[in-house]
């Protein structure tokens, strides 16, 4: 266990303030504070975020940073205010959306397996009950 008051550059795997890392998604973070009160991961915010903030002002709410299509990339110098738009959520949602992403014979079989699933699984509940 770590002892009450002790110093976060005392850690092994420390990481000092502004270093970057590639998050489990495959996007770019950089650290902005050693706060301990934070939970680790509102320590690090998305560096696509930050270059949109700094030419654009604060996100609305309602709204994210996204990657224009065919634009991503988590490379820091290849990062520019011309790569990024402002979206709505729902707009957010519309384009990852089953619907909007596959044929409309593929969406109707990935619910189709979902519900399939559930029913599998219920099955299995109620057997182990």
């Amino acid at each position: 266990r770590f002892k009450a008051g002790r110093k976060p550059q005392e850690n092994h795997n420390y990481q000092p303030i502004g270093s970057l890392r590639i998050s489990k998604d495959g996007y770019l973070q950089r650290k902005v504070t050693d706060d301990q009160r934070l939970y680790p991961a509102r320590r690090w915010q998305f560096v696509h975020r930050q270059v949109w903030e700094a030419a654009h002002g604060p996100i609305p709410a309602g709204h994210m940073v996204a990657f224009r299509k065919g634009q991503f990339t988590n490379q820091l110098e290849l990062l520019t205010v011309d790569r990024l738009e402002c979206i709505p959520r729902t707009e957010a949602m519309r384009r990852n959306s089953l619907h909007t992403k596959y044929p409309p014979e593929i969406a109707r079989l990935a619910q189709l397996r979902g519900a399939l699933t559930r029913q599998i699984n219920r099955k299995a509940q109620e057997d182990q009950a």
